[in-house]
């Protein structure tokens, strides 16, 4: 019998029935505010839960103000996020921009003229219209007319690192709401994964933060790897929190000031490590020493270039093996053509084209259960 190792996205818990849409996380948010909806309030008293720290999120904010532009997907927040870190580090390159010189402060009338002027011709305008907005909002609030200016920004970044902090705590609390609710089996999609007729010994590598598959198909926690962390309110005050919830290092070159927003460095603050990588390594052999087949099958999940060094490595550790098979489900054709798209950029167009001559990489849409049952290996 062929190994299995499952490699989950958010569309796996939609597809169980959980609320777990970027949507869905909007939605939350703003019942919470500035008095928490009744129905969540049992919640919040049961975790000790305070909201008021959550209200004024800079991130949530730019989301209000800007959302009919930002998407309805969670890879458009972390690109929010990758714009709005963008626009700081770009000013903290340029804080004569910020600044009217004869005042060494930035003043509203100011701040306007560069938005209507400079940003509007410049790439990723609107975030760092943003940006200069609220430096001049905390500009006093904050008493950075006795810093220097690069002190000031470095502060203002700091605030925005923090915010982000508390962005994913709000996230970590929503899930944990979302997931103390039972799951109603009438809701279950019919998946793919229906197929695989052992899925309870399979390993998995987890992109979502909750423990949807290992409830509902006994898979031991010790057999999944929760590569962006995962939710757990009920940890003590000396442990961290593990989510990872950041960008991409678009740069071969280490910037401090952007490190904090990306996700390499959260997932080494954070300790969430490479397990994922014995899965592929660590696997049983018969009695001449071979490795069984494997089925590598990825569902609800994107295949996003911001996770490109976890998936070529995921490539890269098969390199030498013959018998391997990634299955890659797909909602519908331009989801298909999402995932070719991604994997073009992540491996590169001649190699997707080898692959899948190959037959090591195919297509499965995700309710397809008979058309999994074809491409499995076994």
């Amino acid at each position: 019998m062929a190994d299995t190792i499952l490699i989950l996205g958010n569309g796996f818990d939609l597809a169980m029935g959980r609320k777990t849409s970027y949507k869905d996380f909007l939605e939350f948010a703003e019942k919470l505010f500035p008095i928490p909806d009744k129905e969540y309030e049992n919640f919040l008293t049961k975790h000790k839960i305070s909201t008021e720290k959550y209200e004024d999120n800079l991130y949530l904010r730019y989301i209000r103000e800007k959302r009919t532009t930002l998407g309805e997907n969670w890879s458009n927040l972390e690109i929010m996020i990758s714009q709005l870190a963008e626009a700081i580090d770009y000013f903290k390159s340029n804080t004569n921009l910020l600044y009217d010189n004869d005042l060494n402060k930035p003043y509203a009338l100011f701040i306007q003229m560069l938005q209507d002027h400079r940003l509007v011709t410049e790439s990723n305008s609107v975030a760092k219209s943003y940006i200069a907005e609220i430096f001049l909002e905390l500009f006093d609030k904050q008493r950075w007319n006795n810093l220097e200016r690069d002190e000031a920004l470095n502060q203002f970044n700091d605030i925005f690192i923090e915010h982000l902090y508390l962005l994913t705590e709000l996230l970590e609390i929503y899930l944990t709401y979302v997931e103390e609710f039972e799951i109603n089996p009438d809701k279950f999609q019919q998946t793919a994964l229906n197929a695989i007729s052992d899925i309870k010994n399979s390993y998995v590598i987890n992109f979502n933060y909750t423990h949807t598959l290992n409830g509902l198909f006994n898979i031991p926690i010790e057999k999944t790897h929760f590569i962006h962390g995962e939710i757990n309110l009920e940890r003590s005050d000396y442990e961290i929190n593990t989510m990872v919830f950041g960008i991409e290092d678009k740069s071969t070159e280490i910037n401090s000031d952007l490190m904090p927003y990306q996700k390499f460095y959260q997932r080494v603050v954070k300790e969430t490590g490479n397990k994922y990588e014995k899965f592929f390594i660590d696997r049983s052999k018969d009695i001449w020493g071979s490795s069984p087949l494997l089925n590598i099958v990825v569902f609800g999940y994107s295949v996003d270039p911001l996770d490109k060094e976890i998936f070529r490595k995921c490539f890269d550790l098969l390199k030498d093996s013959s018998y391997y098979r990634f299955i890659f489900t797909y909602y519908d054709d331009p989801t298909k053509r999402s995932i070719i798209k991604n994997l073009a950029i992540i491996l590169g167009k001649d190699r997707l084209v080898e692959l899948t001559g190959q037959r090591k990489v195919v297509f499965v849409k995700s309710e397809d259960v008979g058309g999994m049952s074809r491409v499995l290996l076994e």
